[in-house]
């Protein structure tokens, strides 16, 4: 009888000490692979100021040297890239062995066209594990022209090395609807779902929670959090117009910006402009905080333009529902986030762009207590669905090979 697969080779460029989304969820199912007796393996980039996080039992090979991925010249961030996917390869050469599956992810873009190459060189199956689709979303983000020669050569190239994988892994139904037009086969695409942890993340009474105290959150405020990246993919301005409206008849609504990244200082001079006295914003929280401080809201934001639907699927939604909190979503209904939404009860989804319907959905929670509990609970006992055990469960399904039973002998 043949030996099931228990090796995994995974390429990412980012991987912590880094704190992107990406490398987040790489090390948490790099690290729960390992903890059920795989090998693993990762090729990554070396972390910012020499420092290093080590997981046990994953063997991590770094890329040497540093990679400026500037946001302020196309042709710069374009060098880097071309830079890092040879070193990559370098990194992934350097750990030894053959591999049962080779796992190639989206970050950097086109890091698919190194998957038949590293099937050759390092391992057997090739699972490409998409979080965004390039070169669509850098079209709509305006960073390449939409159907320009760039973007037309980077779709041929981008879908040749998607067809040259024997399974394409994606976070939501919204992205496989977008691989099926590229022209791949439904058979080879499978949707295993992003997730957070909940033994991690846990909700914490508001009551008790020392982060509200901290930050001087008043007992009797209804705290409207957005937290994560503010980045090009994710709209702001339905939110501070419901925090303009908002400001003057319901005081007690507090509107609590937490993270970083490309769009802040717009968000920042624009609150400034209109003189948001009911909107803050603090830094990005550490991890360890992040239970208090996803707690410390009663209601988050997850915000998404319309035309980025299928192109990415905000990964913050499911730190929420670990917390056990309600949810709006501000974007388009047929994206996962909408349709989890939608089916499970935890929160409201409104239009990208419809402030009011914001406002609205902000108004109502805060002034029914039992239907805020209720979605909170909701969210709560949905995360044991997302959690990264099950979807750990869902990739090996994915893979062909059945979770392992505790005990079982390799």
């Amino acid at each position: 009888m043949p030996t099931a697969p228990r090796s995994v080779l995974i390429v990412s460029r980012t991987f912590p000490p880094d704190p992107a989304a990406v490398g987040q969820l790489v090390a948490e199912l790099a690290r729960e692979l390992a903890a059920r007796g795989w090998r693993v393996g990762v090729a990554t980039t070396s972390p910012a100021g020499g420092r290093d996080e080590s997981i046990p039992g994953v063997e991590v090979s770094r890329v040497p040297g540093s990679f400026a991925f500037t946001r302020e010249s196309t042709r710069k961030r374009a060098l880097s890239y071309l830079g890092i996917y040879p070193a990559l390869l370098r990194a992934a050469g350097r750990l030894p062995g053959r591999w049962d599956l080779v796992v190639t992810t989206s970050d950097p873009p086109l890091q698919v066209l190194l998957g038949p190459l590293l099937r050759a060189t390092k391992g057997g199956r090739l699972i490409q594990w998409s979080q965004d689709l390039y070169p669509e979303l850098a079209e709509e983000l305006e960073v390449l022209a939409r159907g320009g020669p760039a973007a037309r050569v980077l779709r041929r190239l981008s879908t040749w090395g998607l067809e040259q994988c024997d399974l394409v892994v994606v976070p939501g139904r919204c992205m496989a609807d977008r691989m099926r037009e590229r022209g791949l086969p439904a058979e080879r695409i499978r949707v295993v779902p992003n997730w957070s942890d909940p033994s991690r993340v846990q909700p914490i009474d508001r009551a008790s929670n020392p982060f509200r105290r901290q930050h001087g959150l008043a007992d009797d405020a209804f705290v409207v959090m957005y937290s994560g990246n503010f980045g090009l993919a994710h709209s702001f301005d339905e939110m501070l117009d419901a925090a303009d409206r908002l400001r003057t008849d319901r005081p007690e609504i507090v509107f609590l910006l937490v993270g970083d990244g490309p769009r802040l200082e717009d968000v920042r001079a624009e609150a400034a402009r209109r003189g948001l006295s009911n909107l803050r914003f603090l830094p990005l929280q550490p991890r360890e905080r992040l239970a208090e401080s996803l707690s410390a809201a009663d209601l988050h934001l997850v915000t998404m333009p319309d035309r980025l639907s299928g192109l990415a699927v905000p990964s913050k939604f499911y730190g929420v529902l670990a917390a056990g909190r309600p949810c709006v979503f501000v974007g388009p209904p047929a994206s996962e986030v909408a349709l989890v939404v939608g089916e499970s009860g935890v929160g409201v989804v409104t239009a990208a762009g419809d402030a009011d319907a914001l406002t609205n959905a902000i108004v109502e929670f805060a002034s029914d207590s039992a239907r805020w509990v209720k979605a909170g609970a909701i969210a709560r006992t949905l995360s044991a669905e997302y959690s990264v055990a099950a979807s750990a469960d869902k990739f090996l399904a994915t893979w062909g090979i059945e979770p392992r039973v505790p005990g079982e002998p390799d």
